[in-house]
């Protein structure tokens, strides 16, 4: 198997590649679509681990993705990029589910307290 000329010195940027996976795998998990409901499934504690250890292996590979695509010239800048973007924005997803989840549990506390 020959290699062209122009991809012959160039190699693949894992780290982004890494990147892009974990933070897909992220938006699979935030979106509720692993095993059925959107709140029941997101915000069960493995499913919260598993988005946040996603966003968070996202954001650090990107990071070396990106710096390896300028220090080496490799391509995957751009995918590291939007990597770390999505990694932030699944982080602050799980933040926002977790709050709205104890509002909801400390407002019905609340209700059932006032009611007896």
């Amino acid at each position: 198997m020959s290699t062209s000329p122009q991809t012959a010195g160039r190699t693949r940027n894992k780290p982004a590649l890494v990147s892009a996976s974990a933070a897909l795998a992220g938006v699979v998990y935030a979106s509720g679509s692993v095993m059925g409901g959107w709140l029941t499934v997101t915000y069960s504690a493995a499913i919260l681990s598993l988005l946040i250890l996603c966003a968070l292996v996202a954001i650090i590979a990107g990071h070396i993705g990106r710096r390896r695509a300028k220090k080496h010239g490799v391509e995957g800048r751009w995918l590291s990029l939007a990597s770390i973007v999505v990694g932030w924005l699944c982080i602050l997803y799980a933040v926002l589910v977790n709050l709205l989840v104890m509002g909801i549990v400390a407002g019905l506390a609340v209700l059932v307290d006032s009611a007896g």
